[in-house]
């Protein structure tokens, strides 16, 4: 693989729209990137999202077999609450394939409280993450370790997030572009067109040769 940052982020955005577009949804790329990668929009009501693509190479976990992802996320983009629902598409690269998890916003905000929040119970190992309140910077990072059935970040259980999708973003199987749908007339082949295909062209007159 080509050690490209620019090249693989990229990659990752298009396998993205790729798993959107195969699952029926329509993709879009804003012209000036102000922190939504893509619009994803279901073609039948206009109904539209926001996704957030990271993408990371793996590092071996202690145990040798699982993967471990870094990822960068935007602390105000996790916390913003917006009308246009906010879903993280976080995308680890794993020798040749991608392994993926897609966690709506809110959750992926919970988790985060909960990590942050003090253990009720006994001591907390290791340094505590720094609180919204206390940070001095808008960046955080998320630490994905990815297994083969499980997935596991901010002391939390991924699991349920590991290669499956939301159900607000199940897949679009009607609507245009659906097989033995209506098919828009501007879509039909032009008669004389058609007539012109199929005859060949036409013979050059001896005048013009």
């Amino acid at each position: 693989m080509a050690d490209k940052r620019t090249h693989f982020g990229r990659a990752g955005e298009f396998f993205a729209m790729s798993e959107l577009l195969l699952r029926g949804w329509n993709v879009a790329v804003p012209v000036v990137d102000v922190g939504d990668d893509v619009f994803v929009i279901d073609d039948n009501d206009k109904t539209t999202f926001r996704l957030q693509v990271k993408s990371a190479e793996s590092s071996n976990a202690a145990d040798s077999n699982g993967a471990i992802g870094n990822f960068r996320l935007s602390r105000s983009q996790l916390n913003a609450e917006l009308q246009m629902e906010l879903f993280y598409m976080l995308l680890i690269r794993v020798k040749a394939r991608w392994r993926y998890l897609v966690i709506p916003r809110p959750e992926l905000s919970r988790i985060r409280s909960n990590f942050v929040e003090p253990p009720s119970t006994g001591k907390r190992i290791g340094r505590p993450p720094v609180t919204d309140a206390a940070a001095m910077k808008d960046a955080l990072m998320l630490r994905v370790t990815v297994h083969d059935n499980a997935a596991d970040g901010w002391n939390a259980d991924l699991s349920n997030y590991l290669e499956r999708w939301p159900d607000r973003l199940a897949p679009v199987t009607d609507g245009p572009g659906a097989v033995g749908g209506v098919t828009e007339t501007a879509d039909l082949p032009d008669p004389e067109l058609a007539m012109d295909l199929e005859l060949g062209p036409a013979p050059i007159p001896d005048h013009e040769k």
